[in-house]
């Protein structure tokens, strides 16, 4: 079994025999999706509070395999996600915001991963610093000073997502410079069909040359 896997968590997406590998394996780590802000916090309350709202999201578990000995970087992981009809948006289709929305962040969560590792398998989170420069009135670069964030994303809409639904999305890490990373998300359904793809990269805020 993943390290942290949950009780439950095998029966609800079963519908995705595919991800029943990555579920089982001991090679790798999985988790409820969060990124370590308190239930009050502004930070990341979109995903945490919209996405789930009304029907939305109802179940999100994040895996990554473990790296290589000698290495931090997170070559693969997967995005889990069990939705009801609060994404919708034609009738039995996802809202094409929302299905970017998850793509977004299971390419980010591969980021977050190999970030957590290098930090010998903690994440730092949106930590109490960044709250206090922008309660100051501090720019947004000097707030987000070190940080990886979205440079550039772009998506091919293969079929159409439907909602409800229960999605898993491969990742997979192309290049891991420090102060860029690219990635590659592949979005498929119950049939290991392939949805949505999108083509990441981030970059570190101050924290490269330009490219």
């Amino acid at each position: 079994m993943a390290d942290g896997l949950q009780p439950g968590w095998l029966d609800t997406f079963a519908q995705l025999p595919w991800a029943s590998k990555y579920l089982n394996s001991k090679q790798w780590r999985c988790q409820a999706r969060q990124r370590n802000t308190a239930p009050d916090d502004d930070a990341d309350r979109f995903n945490r509070d919209t996405m789930s709202a009304y029907n939305g999201v109802q179940t999100w578990v994040e895996l990554y395999e473990k790296p290589a000995e000698g290495s931090t970087t997170v070559q693969r992981s997967v995005s889990l996600i069990k939705f009801g009809t609060g994404l919708n948006g034609f009738p039995g289709i996802a809202h094409g915001g929302a299905t970017m929305t998850l793509m977004d962040e299971a390419l980010a969560f591969a980021m977050i991963a190999s970030e957590t590792e290098k930090n010998e398998g903690r994440w730092l989170g949106i930590n109490w610093e960044c709250k206090k420069l922008l309660e100051e009135g501090k720019p947004i670069a000097e707030v987000l000073a070190g940080y990886m964030v979205t440079a550039k994303l772009d998506m091919k809409f293969l079929k159409p997502v439907l909602c409800p639904g229960v999605v898993g999305v491969e990742v997979e890490t192309i290049e891991d410079k420090g102060h860029k990373m690219r990635m590659r998300g592949v979005m498929k359904d119950g049939n290991g069909t392939p949805l949505i793809q999108a083509d990441g990269l981030w970059i570190r805020m101050g924290g490269g040359p330009k490219l």
